[in-house]
């Protein structure tokens, strides 16, 4: 009998694996040592020639400087690159464990070599900094020069920097490392189909997608029991995570938690609040649209267990090639240069997309460098919404191509614009599918998979960014058992999705299964900020046509080369309006319309 995890290797999938070889040919490349020992070297020649004298250079001095550090830092971020994305597919492996410690070390160290470059420059005159702000020769790098006079307040001394990094490798980095390598080994026996098997976490998570509510439901009976049975450990972590950022955030100045995170992303704290609660007041179109899916499962229990439950008559599954054809259609559609930057990642071999064993779960797209293209894993099963992922990766990797005219310094979309290609690059292929589907019962069935994601993207990630809010302001006073951080998440919850559905007890372990909450706390509103600007940034491609097109592709071109405000201003968006937000909700309601339209039809 056909398994949902044996279909994983009956989807063409199995054989979509990544050439890693312009990074390294593998861990015996002598180049990983290589690049290394070079790397030292040219840390200790920059420090014996800027170190201490950086307020004297001329604006062509300064920019032969940030030059020496991009060449300095581009292997850096290949060895980083290189080895995360090896970890990614044995998580389990301890040669390549020992990899990924030995190469974050060196990193941290080299990192500690060069810090005094930009506290130097923090320190500066405020008069020598206009001056080099007023000099062409440093355009290339006038924001950054801005964005390291407005952040100089918030620096420690040299050594205290130097201290504060080196102890994150066995204090914070080390608690992250203890989580991330504990939930990734969690394998579950688990019985489907009359047999007991192994399962890991994504596997077993996909079942939400099973079309039995029984196995919907045990899968995540089963999933967060594993996280309850290690409480000690993932709640002991958690505290330390969020009690060291508390230490360093007091000691730097920053107001709270969130506040560290608003500036790091050049974006202020009262148009954050304004995007939290714009989508907290939006909660409402959440359960609107579970209890219309509740009818359409003909439902009336129906639970969080269940929110991604297929609708009946929507078994349909998909190839690897399938789904391919699909997103270079939707890409090629829209604009012959994103066709042909997506289709790069196919031909250059540069995704891996098969469901493995020890895998890490999800899904991610991992650039390092304007000199080397980006890499996307996937774990492909071949349903609709493995598509839409296909598409949301491939939008990063084409947003990192984009900027690939930008120097490492500026190469990185800025954080708070980080998911706009990939979230416009789902909704491309959305409407695609919309626009090519006749049955009714099979448009329904996309605009829900739409809907869901965009709850997921948005609103979910709201409830996870305001839990943690509340969780960063107490723990910094005092620490937080396993039964408070589940009690307040329980709240959280119950406040996105009301009545709507029912929240089964297990669900209150929910926020210990959620990565980014330890790994790089309050990330996920990014995600809210990015889905909700692209919906307001694809009306306007809807209502421009294809005069829209040159400057979009311009807007993402610019990496982090401005402030969010000032990229977002060249297609015309106004990040700083309460009003610009709610373009986003009208839309989401919009599809909610159509898909009530469609129910009654």
């Amino acid at each position: 009998m056909t398994t949902e995890t044996q279909t994983a290797t009956q989807n063409g999938s199995e054989t979509i694996v990544w050439n890693l070889s312009d990074l390294y040919s593998g861990l015996t490349d002598p180049k990983l040592t290589q690049d290394m020992d070079e790397a030292k070297k040219n840390a200790q020649k920059f420090v014996a020639n800027y170190k201490g004298k950086l307020n004297t250079l001329t604006g062509q001095q300064l920019k032969k400087a940030y030059v020496e550090i991009e060449a300095l830092l581009t292997p850096l971020y290949k060895l980083g690159q290189y080895i995360h994305l090896v970890y990614a597919i044995e998580t389990q492996d301890d040669t390549i464990k020992n990899w990924v410690d030995k190469i974050d070390d060196f990193c941290s160290e080299i990192s500690n070599d060069i810090l005094f470059f930009e506290l130097e420059l923090g320190l500066t005159p405020t008069h020598q900094l206009e001056l080099w702000q007023q000099d062409d020769s440093l355009s290339n790098y006038k924001y950054l020069l801005k964005r390291t006079q407005e952040t100089a307040k918030y620096n420690l001394s040299e050594k205290e920097e130097q201290l504060s990094n080196l102890k994150d490798l066995t204090g914070e980095d080390a608690f992250q490392k203890l989580y991330s390598d504990l939930t990734s080994s969690y394998e579950y026996e688990f019985e489907l189909d009359g047999e007991i098997q192994k399962l890991n976490g994504s596997q077993l998570r996909n079942l939400r997608t099973h079309a039995d509510k029984d196995v919907r439901r045990r899968a995540m009976k089963c999933f967060y029991k594993k996280y309850e049975e290690h409480e000690l450990v993932i709640t002991h972590s958690f505290n330390n995570i969020i009690k060291s950022k508390a230490i360093e955030r007091k000691l730097r100045g920053f107001t709270s938690g969130i506040n560290a995170k608003n500036i790091g992303n050049d974006l202020s704290d009262e148009s954050v609040q304004s995007l939290h609660d714009a989508t907290k007041a939006s909660y409402p179109l959440v359960q609107r649209y579970y209890k219309l899916k509740a009818n359409l499962l003909n439902l009336p229990d129906i639970s969080l267990a269940d929110i991604y439950a297929p609708l009946p008559n929507s078994e349909k599954k998909y190839t690897y090639t399938e789904a391919k054809d699909i997103v270079l259609t939707g890409f090629k559609a829209f604009d012959q240069e994103i066709f042909e930057l997506a289709n790069l990642m196919f031909e250059e071999n540069r995704i891996h997309a098969p469901v493995l064993p020890k895998k890490r779960g999800g899904a991610f797209c991992s650039g390092s460098s304007p000199d080397v293209k980006p890499y996307v894993m996937l774990n492909f099963l071949g349903k609709p919404r493995d598509i839409a992922t296909m598409a949301h990766e491939l939008g990063h990797a084409i947003h990192d191509m984009l900027c690939e005219k930008q120097t490492l310094l500026n190469f990185h979309p800025i954080l708070p614009l980080a998911e706009t290609a990939s979230v416009f690059a789902e909704m491309l292929i959305t409407d695609l599918l919309l626009k090519n589907e006749t049955d009714t019962s099979a448009k329904i069935n996309i605009l829900t998979d739409k809907l869901e994601d965009v709850f997921a993207t948005s609103h979910r990630q709201n409830m996870f960014s305001r839990f943690e809010m509340q969780v960063h302001a107490h723990i910094e006073n005092d620490r937080m058992s396993s039964q408070e951080l589940c009690d307040l998440y329980k709240k959280e919850l119950a406040l996105m999705f009301g009545n709507s559905v029912h929240q089964p007890e297990e669900y209150k372990w929910e926020w210990s299964s959620i990565p980014h909450i330890f790994e790089s706390p309050f990330y996920v509103y990014a995600y809210n900020f990015g889905n909700l600007l692209v919906m307001a940034l694809y009306q306007q491609y809807l209502e421009e046509g294809a005069s829209f097109i040159p400057k979009y592709k311009t807007f993402l071109a610019y990496g982090s080369a401005m402030s969010p405000a000032e990229i977002t201003a060249t297609v015309g968006a106004n990040i700083n309006d309460p009003e610009f937000w709610k373009k986003g909700f009208n839309y989401i309601e919009s599809l909610l319309n159509q898909l009530e339209t469609l129910v009654k039809s």
